[in-house]
């Protein structure tokens, strides 16, 4: 009986020493590479989550398309509030794919107005539609 309780105590004592181990990255926890900072000033103010993946750190972003011009996509990243931050010019590979609204669709489907996901990876600049997926060639960034 005495082993039960001791049992029944210490795991009482170590849960929560074990949510705080489990706890994912947030955005305020992220310290951005000065590369990204250079680029994407904004990089915090519009981070919406974090994710761990083959040993990187990916800030998850949303962006809404503003022109699609064959292969060359136009986004706004956009924060919280759907405000523009950054414009962005990019090429995706030929069989990558954008989630949009926890749906994956081709790049070429995509039209102006939809909104989709987007990750850098905090320590260098480039863009990921998914923290797994191949980057992205950019052509240009620039204010809105």
């Amino acid at each position: 009986m005495k082993s039960y309780w001791r049992v029944i105590c210490l795991s009482i004592l170590t849960l929560p020493a074990l949510a705080f181990a489990a706890k994912p990255y947030g955005c305020d926890s992220i310290n951005f590479g000065k590369e990204v900072l250079d680029k994407f000033p904004n990089a915090k103010a519009a981070c919406l989550g974090v994710s761990q993946m083959d040993g990187g750190v990916y800030v998850h972003y949303q962006a809404k398309v503003i022109d699609i011009d064959k292969d060359l996509i136009t986004v706004h990243m956009i924060d919280h509030e759907g405000k523009a931050l950054s414009k962005v010019k990019f090429v995706p590979a030929a069989d990558q794919t954008a989630k949009v609204a926890g749906k994956e669709t081709k790049f070429s489907d995509l039209k102006e107005g939809t909104v989709l996901d987007l990750y850098i990876e905090h320590s260098k600049w480039g863009l990921y539609s998914s923290p797994n997926g191949k980057m992205m060639t950019i052509i240009s960034r620039e204010d809105p």
